[in-house]
């Protein structure tokens, strides 16, 4: 009998136990890592203004830390204004150059940030290529923080195989990362 008095609250402990490292183990909503972003960086719009070098994909499930990082080079994004004013001219647009220069207009509330495609050159970009990964994530952006000199866009994790034929990292991703020069 103290043998099934040990055994059931040992048992209770293990199942819950069990339960929270499943909890743990599942990403949180956009929204909620959104938040946790913001927590842990600003998502002051004066801070954007100036020119970034890439510097990695990395993936994140709540918010807080990363992991899967890859450290990539050869994206560089110059942002004049942020948000893009209403009735903006192409100088005022975000520019990101790789192969081609793509250019974007960017809407903000809060930390919560869009980027909508606003012009390109065209030069023949080869698949899979990491111009096509940058291009994909500021498609789906989300939210953004900036720790330090580093900023950091969360976006939705692209999911379609065909479209990450083109990609060479962004496969289990959604944090691109960028350094300030």
């Amino acid at each position: 009998m103290k043998t099934v008095k040990f055994i059931i609250p040992l048992f209770i402990i293990l199942l819950c136990w069990s339960c929270q490292s499943d909890a743990d183990d599942q990403q949180l909503s956009d929204e909620m890592i959104s938040l946790n972003l913001a927590e842990n960086g600003k998502a002051d719009r004066e801070l954007l203004i100036g020119d970034w070098d890439l510097v990695s994909f990395a993936y994140t499930k709540d918010g807080k830390k990363m992991s899967n990082v890859t450290a990539v080079s050869g994206g560089r994004l110059s942002v004049p204004f942020a948000p893009t004013p209403a009735d903006h001219h192409p100088s005022e647009r975000w520019r990101l150059g790789c192969i081609n220069s793509i250019w974007f207009i960017c809407s903000i509330s809060g930390n919560n940030i869009e980027l909508e495609l606003r012009g390109t050159t065209f030069a023949g970009v080869p698949t899979p290529h990491l111009e096509h990964d940058i291009t994909f994530a500021f498609a789906n952006a989300n939210s953004f923080a900036i720790k330090n000199d580093e900023l950091i866009i969360f976006f939705k994790m692209v999911k379609d195989k065909d479209l990450l034929s083109f990609c060479t990292v962004i496969e289990n991703k959604n944090l691109i990362i960028f350094k300030k020069r």
